[in-house]
């Protein structure tokens, strides 16, 4: 989300329209779900995906259409049979997507595209829902957007009580997906969108290590923050691709805002400094507080942090040291992917077992085989 913010922003900026596209169904298998988006500019700059990169050829001509004509679409692609082969596609992916396209015009609509861009900018940063009206008999109806989140209560935001009702529904399992209500006596399609806001992770140390983790963290469009307190190493030089550089002095910590969304990762690799920075986050109500090197250091740590604050199991139910999976990883580059797989692990709830194991092994038939072995012995 956080790309397509920018992005949409950027537009604005210089006068560009654009098209957002967000995937509002899906049956079978298919590389995104319900709610991933894209965003083609009017300059021809896209930005996200909303499949493998399949059918973005063939969507750029639909932007183009709603560029135009300044109409919202949806757009269909059915790959569960051999029909996708008469266009050059033949993916094989057996499912289906369904994509809805909206314009966003700062020139032409400021208001509309105010709104849409600040919606964007809220599911970037908050836990929300965005709500849109994707499909209705009153034409006039498709493309209202809302959207709810503790500072936006859903009363004050959607006109429409089916449409509110429609979200306590969904609300309780937080299920993105489309729902039919009835709009002054006419049938409406709403596509609600339970979003999550973007992880922001805050390194403490840019030693040379850090480089290609916070290279790795901005490849998830994750926001991160290096913090240091030698100045020749938290600069732009080093880390040209993070969102904030902070210079901390040697004692002391930085004013931070640590949330539920929060990552921490501690490899200054001083050890009174770590002990300080520990001090201060461990217990915190973060998403995960991880520092680098092995448990016998981390044991030191405790050591003096334990005088003043008493270690429980609950203080350190979202500590993880050592730090990252275990994938057998030996170069800075290897053990940065070891972290970031363990923050997504974290993020979205895995189990940091390899897809292969989960499944199972493979089950081939080979009574066919058989069969054919006999037919030719006979």
């Amino acid at each position: 989300m956080l790309p397509i913010y920018n992005e949409i922003t950027r537009c604005r900026q210089n006068g560009l329209k654009g098209v957002l596209g967000t995937i509002i169904s899906t049956e079978g298998s298919t590389y995104q779900k319900a709610g991933a988006k894209c965003f083609l500019s009017e300059d021809g700059v896209l930005t996200g995906l909303v499949s493998g990169g399949c059918v973005e050829g063939d969507l750029k001509e639909h932007c183009k259409e709603v560029l135009e004509s300044g109409f919202s679409k949806r757009v269909f692609y059915d790959f569960r049979d051999q029909g996708d082969d008469l266009w050059g596609l033949g993916l094989g992916c057996n499912g289906s997507i369904e994509i809805f396209l909206e314009v966003i015009d700062p020139i032409n609509s400021p208001v509309d595209a105010f709104k849409k861009e600040e919606i964007v900018t809220i599911a970037s940063t908050k836990s929300s829902c965005i709500v849109t009206i994707v499909g209705s008999e009153d034409a006039s109806l498709v493309g209202n957007k809302w959207i709810v989140c503790d500072e936006l209560p859903l009363e004050k935001g959607i006109p429409f009580e089916q449409i509110r009702i429609g979200y306590k529904k969904r609300k309780e399992k937080e299920m993105s997906g489309l729902t039919i209500v009835e709009i002054c006596g006419k049938k409406a399609e709403v596509f609600y969108e339970f979003c999550q806001p973007v992880p922001k992770v805050i390194v403490f140390g840019a030693g040379p290590d850090a480089v290609p983790l916070v290279n790795g963290i901005k490849l998830l469009n994750w926001h991160v923050s290096v913090v240091d307190h030698r100045p020749s190493f938290v600069n732009e030089e080093h880390f040209p691709n993070a969102d904030q550089l902070i210079y901390s002095p040697k004692g002391s910590m930085p004013t931070l805002s640590l949330t539920e969304n929060t990552f921490i990762i501690i490899m200054s690799h001083h050890f009174e400094q770590d002990q300080m920075i520990l001090k201060e986050v461990l217990g915190s109500d973060t998403a995960y507080v991880g520092i680098l090197g092995p448990r016998k250091r981390t044991y030191q740590l405790f050591e003096e942090i334990n005088r003043d604050l008493e270690i429980t199991e609950k203080t350190l139910v979202n500590f993880y040291n050592p730090i990252g999976l275990d994938i057998g990883a030996k170069s800075p580059e290897e053990i940065s992917f070891s972290i970031l797989s363990e923050m997504v692990d974290v993020y979205r709830g895995g189990n940091g077992v390899s897809l292969k194991v989960m499944k199972g092994p493979y089950q081939i038939d080979r009574k066919k085989d058989r069969e054919e072995e006999l037919i030719f012995q006979t």
